[in-house]
């Protein structure tokens, strides 16, 4: 809707009138490129009617959604390739969902991290973990789809090239994502630099982030940039066994490892039930899933 209302400003201002799409096709008084603007946008509102239709319960909204593809709506081919891969309205089908996604990332950056994610996981396309990462760039970069970034992150990250993964990471966190806040963390605690590692990982627990609660642990437990505090690191612990397996009657054996008395085991057992008492748990985001349109995952 939005590039439609500029198209019709920049159009308002070279002649002097407000001129419709009908009105520009007409009478030949844009170029081809505006004309093509005009369309997508239009079935991209037509595909998303549908796609609300079909979720308010209209068994005809698929067909409708397939026709748009077939018509040439990128947005239309993205969600028929979701509706493939997770099976949603029509029976589950990768191979033919990759096509769709194939189609729709001439013009739709989203489609190029569901293709990413198919050759990531070898779903309906070979498996290929470096062309998943060509994919992951071009959402990132013109679809500021935020994942994307957390994933070439960690692909770096495991490939040792610390100065890409740190780029990626800054990026996942300067959006807002909970896991660039971990990742950011997770690298400057690696680097010992364990002030700064300390309040980023304190934003991505805070967050519910289930990882960065074992390192504020460690931190705590051994004294890494802050003083040492079994009490906290038993605490951030017990955080962190809600956070991953949902845990939330704790026993004393889950702080063994801590050296804490009577007294210290229900100081920690207290702090971890008040921190989770008032911090939302969130659901994790699923990178195997393919999506339909850009979510923000920041707290």
């Amino acid at each position: 809707m939005h590039a439609l209302s500029r198209g019709a400003v920049v159009l308002s201002f070279l002649a002097g009138v407000v001129v419709t799409p009908a009105m520009a096709e007409e009478k030949g008084l844009v170029a081809d490129s505006m004309v093509h603007l005009f369309k997508s946008a239009k079935g991209g509102a037509e595909t998303l009617r549908a796609w609300s239709a079909f979720k308010n319960g209209d068994k005809d909204a698929p067909a409708q959604i397939f026709a748009l593809a077939k018509n040439g709506s990128a947005v239309a081919q993205n969600l028929a390739g979701y509706m493939l891969d997770n099976g949603e309205g029509v029976r589950q089908d990768s191979k033919m969902a990759s096509a769709y996604f194939r189609a729709a990332a001439k013009e739709n950056p989203i489609a190029h991290y569901n293709l990413a994610v198919l050759h990531m996981y070898g779903r309906g396309v070979q498996k290929d973990e470096k062309k998943a990462m060509e994919h992951y760039r071009v959402a990132l970069e013109k679809g500021n789809v935020e994942q994307a970034a957390v994933r070439l992150a960690l692909f770096h990250m495991k490939t040792g090239d610390r100065p890409a993964a740190w780029k990626f990471a800054n990026e996942a966190a300067n959006r807002g994502n909970y896991m660039g806040f971990y990742l950011v963390g997770r690298l400057l605690f690696e680097d010992r630099k364990y002030q700064e590692a300390f309040n980023w990982l304190s934003k991505a627990a805070g967050a519910s982030e289930p990882n960065s609660p074992a390192l504020l642990s460690k931190a705590y437990a051994d004294g890494l940039g802050l003083d040492r505090n079994s009490v906290m690191a038993g605490g951030w612990w017990l955080i962190y066994l809600h956070q991953n397996r949902g845990e939330r009657n704790f026993s004393a054996s889950s702080l063994s490892g801590f050296g804490l008395d009577e007294d210290g085991i229900r100081k920690a057992t207290r702090f971890a039930t008040d921190w989770i008492a008032t911090h939302r748990r969130q659901d994790k985001v699923a990178f195997d899933k393919t999506i339909y349109e850009v979510k923000s995952f920041a707290m």
